[in-house]
């Protein structure tokens, strides 16, 4: 084969012609512009080679030298032409033997090209011609030429094999086999790459699309995949189809293989990733099982590259009860059923940090918002994406308490609920006069082995498991393993649990999902889910010394959903929970009202007069004597009485009250700073702030004194009348929650939760900015606070507030 002359040495040459022509004729024509021009090519190359000699890179200089010859000695002729006087017959034949000498010396000017002797492309005839052309055309691997190509099976089969062979003294670079495949239009399997004797000078490749890199499928499913101890023992092959790409999902080859009736299929994923000749960490291999069968897909590339935004529409439900969490492998929806087949709503989220877990709980979390349930949120330690999660659902907070009362309310709600259902005659539905309820508990290991409530915490987490589902109770496991030994019930909990929502993202390498899940995603096989896409070297590479600082793709999102005894590889819906203190996607995917849903009036009636309805964080009662100050009225749901009322937490004293309380005359800073307990630049910083607020008189420098007018009718900025709300607080919710308190003269927590629709922390902030402006009393248990305003002061007082707020509301 010979190779085709380039662009730019084609239009070499035809500037080598044209400049011939010129040469004949323009020196005798005296045309300034043309002398001009000559001058200045000859100038500028005589002074560029110069450069290049001056620099002592006389390497460099000579390239330079081969390419400038021609502009220089083309001047050169056309001088001698234009001094020599009138038309010289030797002019025009000096000219065309110019032209003549630089066409020949166009190859040593074109150091990149190597002439062929015809300058014509010729390739061999018939099938190995067009292999050498498409490795040409397609520039897989440049400098580089096809030598020796042999079809290995007959001249009916595209399957052949050849030598990659780099110029003389160098080696084949690093090919990369999905960019031969693309080039041969053939699977990434069917290609194979080895280096002969001859060094890596020359590779030999194989391209055997029918017989799969020089076996076929049958040969290759019985030598590896079927044999005994092979990844998939005693299967066979049912059937074999080929996907093109479509959008973003790559090409794919798949296999359906079953073993025989009554067994059921085992995979060995690394084992079948070795036969395929593919790493587990490029995530291009997937499978699937039912029974005696399973599903093997080939992707040329990973196909969960990209995840999917949440919507409100993807995490609606569907009409079999389903909403969307994520995109399975072949870029379906991949659904999990709001309950399961038994009808509770318990499930199963398990993933290590970094892998997506929190935002796998959001997307739930927004799901069971938008079908109108109740969540009540849990973890061991607290969490800044949860807390914002937390936002958007009836009750959430952190700890081995919390999660205490939360669990004890829980099973009170049990009995509430019972009565109910006889009321109405059946146990839950969703014609049930009570929304679901579903607890997330994260952490779930650290929560039981709490010393102090761990076993109390296990124990009601057993019942509620197993007999919860009554009463629209559902408990969802989360954390980075499961250990469920601690529940009493936990072979029948597993009943329960599988088959309900069960999703599992990267896990603790070396741990098998049964083991991770506690055993809730039975003997399901599961692929490990790696760091990061394609994150490694192979030991080719580290023999060659080849290395890269290039990390892979994250695979935060990426795991499988698990029902029952079922599994799907897909890549969890993304929404957006910054770590930066950015805003969040979260209001994109919960109810566009804002609306929360709550239990009834009647059940938080009832929690609140047993004393359970309240912020949690207390410690729970120990059952002695003194802890029975409300009377006995919660027997029936436990050995407890409910807690004594809470003391009133007292109001924090900033800097600046300090500041005025001591400064009651002429005072130094070193007075205020030796009677202030705070660090000496923030006395500092204070005071330029009372002095510039008018609360303090700067009589000189480093003294102060009160100020002179009435400091009473000046804004404090940290005074409860001014325009600052606590964070999260709405000023249009706060004179909603004031209007509802003043005219209903019942300042109740549960009651401000219910009317606006919002977080039980939430309903407690409203209370507490309406106790710092002097309209409620201090916080009494679960009690309801005293209404502090007169009867017959309402208009003017929540005219007063408003007027107070009035910045903010016009924000």
């Amino acid at each position: 084969m010979t190779r085709r002359m380039p662009t730019r040495a084609k239009t070499e040459l035809a500037a080598y012609g044209a400049s011939t022509a010129a040469l004949a004729m323009l020196p005798n024509m005296e045309l300034l512009p043309a002398h001009a021009s000559i001058a200045a090519i000859s100038g500028v190359s005589t002074w560029w080679l110069y450069q290049r000699v001056k620099a002592g890179d006389f390497r460099k200089a000579i390239r330079s030298g081969q390419r400038l010859l021609g502009p220089l000695t083309g001047s050169a002729v056309y001088t001698a032409a234009a001094v020599a006087p009138g038309n010289s017959w030797w002019e025009i034949p000096l000219a065309l033997g110019w032209g003549a000498l630089m066409s020949a010396w166009l190859p040593a000017s074109r150091s990149t090209w190597t002439p062929p002797g015809d300058l014509t492309t010729v390739y061999p005839s018939g099938f190995a011609g067009l292999v050498m052309r498409l490795w040409d055309q397609h520039e897989v691997a440049p400098q580089t030429r096809l030598e020796n190509v042999q079809q290995i099976v007959s001249a009916s089969h595209p399957d052949f094999s050849c030598d990659i062979v780099a110029p003389q003294g160098k080696p084949v670079g690093r090919i990369d086999a999905d960019a031969i495949a693309a080039c041969f239009g053939v699977p990434t399997l069917a290609v194979s790459l080895r280096e002969t004797e001859h060094g890596p000078g020359r590779i030999r490749l194989t391209v055997a699309p029918t017989q799969e890199a020089g076996r076929s499928i049958d040969d290759l499913w019985s030598a590896l995949i079927s044999r005994p101890g092979g990844a998939i023992p005693g299967s066979t092959i049912v059937r074999v189809e080929r996907q093109p790409a479509r959008g973003q999902l790559p090409a794919r080859g798949m296999i359906l293989a079953q073993v025989e009736p009554g067994e059921v299929a085992r995979v060995n994923y690394d084992q079948l990733c070795s036969a395929f000749g593919v790493k587990a960490e490029e995530m291009r291999l997937v499978t699937e099982s039912r029974g005696n069968e399973v599903l093997v897909t080939l992707y040329e590339t990973a196909p969960l590259r990209v995840a999917r935004r949440a919507t409100r529409t993807l995490l609606t439900l569907d009409a079999y009860g389903r909403y969307t969490i994520g995109t399975a492998h072949d870029g379906t929806d991949a659904k999990v059923h709001m309950r399961s087949a038994s009808g509770t709503f318990h499930g199963f989220l398990v993933g290590v940090t970094g892998s997506g877990k929190t935002v796998s709980l959001a997307l739930m979390c927004a799901a069971w918002a938008l079908a109108g349930m109740a969540s009540w949120v849990t973890s061991a330690r607290p969490d800044a994406q949860m807390s914002a999660v937390g936002r958007h659902v009836d009750r959430q907070g952190s700890g081995a308490i919390f999660t205490w009362w939360l669990l004890k309310a829980a099973l009170a709600l049990m009995d509430i609920r019972g009565q109910m259902n006889k009321e109405a005659g059946h146990d839950y539905s969703p014609h049930s006069p009570y929304p679901a309820l579903t607890l997330v508990l994260d952490e779930f290991n650290s929560l039981v082995g709490d010393d102090l409530f761990g076993d109390d915490i296990a124990q009601m987490t057993d019942v509620l498991a197993r007999e919860g589902r009554k009463f629209g109770i559902g408990v969802i496991f989360a954390g980075q393993s499961l250990n469920l030994d601690k529940l009493g019930g936990s072979s029948s909990l597993r009943d329960q649990v599988q088959g309900g929502i069960g999703v599992v993202l990267r896990i603790t390498g070396g741990i098998a999902a049964r083991q991770a899940t506690g055993g809730l995603a039975a003997d399901t096989d599961l692929p490990p889910i790696p760091d990061r896409l394609g994150a490694h070297m192979s030991l080719m590479d580290r023999m060659l010394g080849t290395a890269t600082d290039v990390p892979g793709e994250t695979t935060q999102g990426m795991g499988h959903t698990v029902t029952g005894s079922d599994a799907t590889m897909m890549r969890t819906l993304y929404v957006h929970l910054p770590d930066d203190g950015s805003p969040d996607g979260l209001d994109d995917i919960f109810p566009e009202s804002g609306a929360i849903n709550t239990l009834t009036d009647r059940e938080i009636k009832a929690l609140s007069e047993l004393g359970l309805w309240h912020e949690w964080t207390m410690p729970p009662p120990t059952g002695k004597e003194d802890d029975n100050t409300d009377g006995g009225g919660a027997a029936f749901i436990g050995s407890f009485t409910p807690p004594p009322p809470a003391a009133r937490k007292p109001k924090k004293t900033t800097v600046k009250d300090k500041i005025l309380a001591v400064v009651d005359r002429e005072m130094t800073a070193k007075e205020i700073r030796d009677q202030v307990d705070a660090a000496a630049g923030t006395i500092r910083n204070v005071l330029s702030d009372l002095v510039a607020d008018g609360l303090l008189t700067q009589v000189d420098h480093g003294l102060y004194a009160p100020a002179a007018t009435d400091v009473t009718a000046v804004p404090d900025q940290d005074s409860p009348d001014s325009e600052q709300l606590p964070e999260g607080v709405d000023a249009e919710l706060l004179m909603l929650a004031a209007d509802l308190v003043v005219t209903t003269r019942f300042g109740s927590q549960s009651m401000l939760q219910r009317k606006l629709r919002v977080g039980f922390a939430l309903a407690g902030a409203l209370l507490d900015a309406l106790e710092e402006r002097g309209l409620v009393g201090p916080a009494d248990g679960s009690k309801a606070r005293e209404v502090l305003v007169p009867i017959g002061a309402d208009e003017d007082v929540l005219r007063e507030l408003r007027a107070d707020l009035g910045p903010v509301l016009q924000d």
